[in-house]
């Protein structure tokens, strides 16, 4: 089960929450915590982003969070990039 709660909010800056995974294996069972950061640049906005929380032993959670968090961005991108 997926629980998040949003531990602080600085509007046009950054986003904090919370991204706990429930699971019977230790290896799936995860607590971190997700930042958004916006920053200025001269020709728009960047957008960084970091899941922390990571034990050594969860590689396999690890792998689902970074396979999951490119086709997030990737479809980010797209929504970004239409002009229709």
């Amino acid at each position: 089960m997926l629980d998040c709660e949003v531990l602080a909010i600085e509007p046009g800056k950054t986003l904090y929450y919370t991204w706990n995974f429930a699971h019977g294996d230790a290896a799936y069972n995860l607590r971190s915590v997700v930042t958004f950061t916006l920053t200025p640049t001269n020709t728009g906005t960047h957008l960084r982003m970091e899941q922390s929380g990571f034990l050594p032993d969860q590689k396999q959670a690890l792998g689902g969070a970074k396979t999951g968090w490119q086709q997030f961005f990737a479809k980010l991108e797209q929504i970004l990039t239409r002009t229709d």
